[in-house]
């Protein structure tokens, strides 16, 4: 076991004493480790605490955390954990997305920054994690084969019981009448050997070596992912699916139709024909009537399946598992991205000084855009965004949208606030762009503001990493500063790659707070970034990583501080996303 003095003298030799900064020495009645605070890129300060087998092991550790200290501000390195809700995790540090080993860390020192991952192994790392969500993807598709299957076999069994109540009280009614009922069979593959086929693959997976064997391994699953859906039984099962509700609710109806003319005392001159004519409109009339035969269905949807699958070449083959799950909405967990290189970063300065320096060179009607863009009216943006408005629209039609939807008072109260006489010399100074002769002239100059900024050109050469929370608006407001929610809620973080369009102002026109004066605006200085959701480009990945953070509990002091105990301080549910310019192409969300 690892002591006291042991783990003191390596603090001591990297210039940690265990006094009045971390790390500090860590003990648990008998056991000792080490308390450790990492500085998070993402997530802030982290502490958590490490326990050791081996004196080496100490070593390591402290060296580690030494050198990732020493470096974290010259060179873009940063410390992940394999868990961030555990109070022990696994650490690694890594430079450019490459992980480092002791060694490299060592070199490194020596003037040797230049460590890469060669080209060939990242090739392979991105096909493997193709192939990797390609199981995943076989696997879900299985899952809603089998759901299917057991959703229409349920139905069959309901519609059974409902025909059956129908032809006795039909008999009831009239004997000898006979109903004709098309008989469709449910088709399954008895051999359900599923879970066997996903072992299979997972170990042929993991015997994989080289880049080729992969690519065969993922034309392969492709194979699979087509003979399970364009197989007859599936295709037929959907089709049940879609047929067999529709044929309850009309049979339902049937029944209710001799319910009352059983129930009814029948009058004098009136034949039975007359319940015979309604049943008979209730065919007539069924949206059966409207779906293709069976047949022809079954040979349609086999050939769009084989198609959308035979369009893969047309796909980057690193995000082909990205692009399935993607397009069909799939309840899958991707894997990281791998990139096949490192983008230099912006930091928070650089970022602005670009920014600053790209809105000055834009013309007085692009800059008024951009005012109006981060200002209260960006609601009525959004709106219009929504419903795709552009120059091509009648103005009327627009309005009349907007009437219906229950959302013109927005527009309402802009234009009357931005007609208000107090304004005038902010409405004159920052939306120049906008005109109030009349309201369907604003509407206009508003739908003005959309065209402008999609046809602005406002990118950087670099990449850079931001939050935000309304990741589905269609302006999105962005925040270099990490905006942390408590209690379980969402945060969103963006790596935006080179050439993403995005915008800025550097100030806001916000109304006035006080009830009596809310009609005036306020013009707060404030560097505002936002970008269009119709510009972008989006790679994301739904596994959220839970970040709780810890904080000391119980400590004590004699000849150095020591900590006995953490607690958890709060947790935070973290998303992350890709942004590229759509222009580029690229997975959509």
């Amino acid at each position: 076991m690892i002591g006291k003095v042991e783990i003191l003298s390596v603090l001591k030799k990297y210039g940690y004493y265990s006094l009045n900064r971390a790390p500090f020495l860590y003990q648990e009645e008998e056991k000792f480790g080490i308390y450790f605070v990492w500085p998070h890129k993402h997530y802030g300060n982290l502490e958590r605490v490490l326990f050791f087998e081996t004196i080496e092991d100490v070593e390591e550790a402290v060296f580690a955390y030494w050198w990732f200290m020493t470096n974290k501000d010259k060179y873009p390195v940063m410390v992940e954990f394999d868990s961030y809700e555990e109070k022990s995790p696994y650490v690694t540090y890594s430079y450019k997305g490459v992980p480092l080993t002791i060694e490299a860390m060592k070199s490194f020192q020596m003037e040797n920054p230049n460590i890469k991952e060669p080209k060939d192994t990242i090739k392979k790392r991105q096909l493997l994690r193709t192939a990797t969500i390609l199981i995943l993807v076989l696997k879900e598709k299985i899952k809603e084969q089998n759901e299917i299957y057991q959703k229409v076999e349920a139905m069959s069994d309901v519609l059974k019981e409902y025909k059956k109540e129908y032809k006795n009280k039909l008999s009831l009614y009239k004997k000898g009448v006979k109903e004709e009922t098309e008989t469709l069979e449910l088709l399954k593959d008895d051999k359900d050997e599923s879970e066997k086929l996903l072992l299979k693959l997972h170990g042929d997976l993991n015997s994989l070596e080289t880049i080729e064997d992969i690519r065969t391994f993922i034309h392969t699953l492709f194979r699979y992912l087509t003979n399970l859906e364009a197989s007859v039984s599936s295709v037929q099962n959907q089709y049940l699916l879609e047929r067999y509700p529709i044929e309850i609710e009309d049979t339902q109806k049937k029944i209710k139709v001799l319910d009352e003319a059983l129930n009814t005392p029948r009058k004098l001159f009136q034949t039975k024909q007359e319940p015979f004519a309604l049943l008979n409109e209730i065919d007539n009339t069924s949206l059966v009537k409207k779906m293709d035969d069976i047949k022809v269905y079954i040979e349609k949807h086999k050939a769009e399946i084989i198609e959308k699958y035979q369009n893969r070449e047309a796909i980057d083959e690193n995000v082909l598992g990205d692009s399935i799950v993607s397009f069909e909405k799939l309840n899958v967990t991707l894997p990281p991205m791998i990139e096949d290189k490192y983008y230099e970063e912006f930091n928070k300065e650089d970022l602005y000084q670009n920014l600053k320096a790209m809105f000055a060179e834009l013309s007085k009607e692009e800059k008024s855009a951009c005012y109006v863009a981060s200002s209260f009216l960006r609601d009525c943006l959004i709106i219009l965004l929504e419903m795709h408005a552009s120059r091509k629209h009648s103005i009327s039609d627009v309005i009349s949208k907007i009437v219906l939807d229950n959302k013109i008072h927005l527009f309402n109260d802009a234009y009357n606030a931005l007609d208000y006489y107090v304004n005038a010399k902010i409405r004159v100074k920052y939306f120049s762009i906008l005109n109030m002769k009349t309201f369907e002239l604003f509407m206009s100059s508003l739908i003005e503001v959309i065209e402008i900024l999609k046809g602005l050109k406002y990118t950087l050469n670099k990449s850079f990493y931001a939050y935000y929370i309304d990741r589905d608006k269609s302006i999105i407001n962005l925040y270099l500063k990490n905006i942390v929610h408590l209690n379980k809620k969402a945060s969103y973080i963006a790596r935006f790659m080179p050439n993403v369009p995005i915008y800025y102002s550097p100030v806001c026109i916000t109304r006035q707070l006080d009830i009596v004066n809310n009609n005036e605006f306020v013009e707060r200085p404030n560097d505002i970034i936002f970008l269009l959701k119709d510009m972008v480009s989006i790679k994301t990945n739904d596994a959220k990583t839970v970040v709780i953070k810890y904080e000391k509990d119980k400590t004590s002091k004699d000849d150095c501080f020591i900590v006995h105990s953490l607690k958890e301080k709060n947790r935070c549910v973290y998303y992350e996303d890709w942004m590229y310019n759509r222009e580029d192409g690229g997975l959509y969300e």
